[in-house]
């Protein structure tokens, strides 16, 4: 026969009459306070239809230099190498990583500062080199330190490359 343990904690748990408090005990009965509407605001001030007044129209400008569209799918990572910034990786859920190159001359101000700006289609930026080999999304990348001699990636099928 096995001894049970000394100093369990099965000999701390209180009965289920220890447990509830007794009416004397306690400090104040609050009283059932059954369920009301939250009380609505006065909102004389704000229109009841927003539809009906104007809207300020904001209009956008894409200011970017250059975009990366190698990728077939969503980019779910990005890591930069740690000696050469400009220098970037993307994992996606194509499966794939792309490094390339973001070293691109930019001009001192955006375009949509110049006083009648030109819409030219953005450069694509090509890629160095496309790694593959996951068989599900890479959503994860890491350069290794000091000299980011390897680049790691981490995929959805449980693989590191």
């Amino acid at each position: 026969m096995v001894d049970p343990i000394p100093n369990s904690d099965a000999d701390n748990i209180p009965s289920d009459d220890e447990a509830l408090l007794d009416p004397s005990e306690a400090a104040e009965i609050v009283p059932d306070d059954p369920d009301h509407p939250m009380e609505e605001e006065d909102d004389e001030n704000e229109d009841p239809d927003p539809s009906s007044t104007p809207q300020e129209e904001i209009q956008l400008q894409n200011d970017s230099v250059a975009h990366f569209d190698a990728h077939t799918d969503s980019i779910f990572c990005i890591a930069n190498h740690p000696l050469h910034p400009t220098t970037v990786a993307t994992g996606s859920g194509d499966h794939t990583t792309h490094i390339f190159s973001a070293d691109i001359p930019s001009p001192v101000l955006p375009r949509s500062y110049e006083s009648s700006p030109q819409t030219s289609p953005r450069s694509s930026i090509q890629p160095i080199a496309k790694l593959t080999g996951h068989t599900d999304s890479v959503n994860a990348l890491a350069y290794t330190l000091p000299d980011g001699a390897y680049l790691f990636t981490g995929g959805l099928d449980g693989q590191l490359r």
